[in-house]
């Protein structure tokens, strides 16, 4: 019989993220501010991919992140999605620091969501064969085709309408989602040394 994996990695991330949301000031707090990070405050970088615009929009980010992170540390994946995840919050900051200069404030976790979610597709890919490979790989297909639209159009596809002076920051998903398939390419040639070792 097989041992049952509690998802603590999934389930901390979740509830920092819902700390985030329903602590008064928490998002503002924890936000990304270009002005704040250049005084110093470098956490910024982080911890504003905890904190969320609207519900609507911790609710998408969350729902993807609870979901493949569940499957995935019931899967015995718990390391490789840890590592998925960390990939995808530094890409993340590199998007909104390095590569997005006139970004001045950001929030949410949807880099962490595209990571994981490429990184689950590229693993059901590798792993399955027939239906749930072509799911797998359309899935990709499509995340793909979301960023080009949101590029496109400067709107969020899943996030619904965002605040006033708040934009979709494509490039974050497009970033962490190549994360997510670096993770996957690290995994597998870490499980190929261990086989052929």
């Amino acid at each position: 019989m097989r041992e049952t994996r509690f998802p603590w990695a999934s389930a901390a991330l979740a509830a920092l993220c819902l700390a985030a949301a329903w602590v008064p000031g928490g998002g503002e707090a924890l936000q990304y501010d270009r002005a704040r990070v250049a005084q110093g405050q470098l956490w910024l970088l982080l911890s504003g991919q905890l904190a969320h615009w609207s519900a609507r929009m911790a609710w998408m980010d969350l729902g993807v992140l609870l979901g493949l992170g569940v499957w995935l540390e019931a899967g015995g994946k718990r390391r490789e999605m840890m590592f998925a995840l960390g990939l995808g919050a530094v890409s993340t900051a590199v998007a909104i620091q390095v590569l997005s200069p006139d970004l001045l404030v950001y929030r949410g976790s949807s880099g962490l969501a595209s990571a994981l979610f490429v990184f689950a597709a590229f693993c059901t890919a590798r792993s399955s064969r027939g239906a749930a490979r072509v799911v797998a790989l359309l899935a990709i297909g499509l995340f793909l085709a979301k960023a080009a639209w949101e590029s496109c159009t400067g709107q969020a596809l899943f996030a619904g309408p965002l605040a006033p002076g708040v934009r979709v920051v494509p490039l974050v998903h497009l970033l962490a989602g190549l994360a997510g398939a670096m993770a996957h390419a690290r995994t597998e040639t870490l499980i190929l040394r261990i086989l052929v070792d």
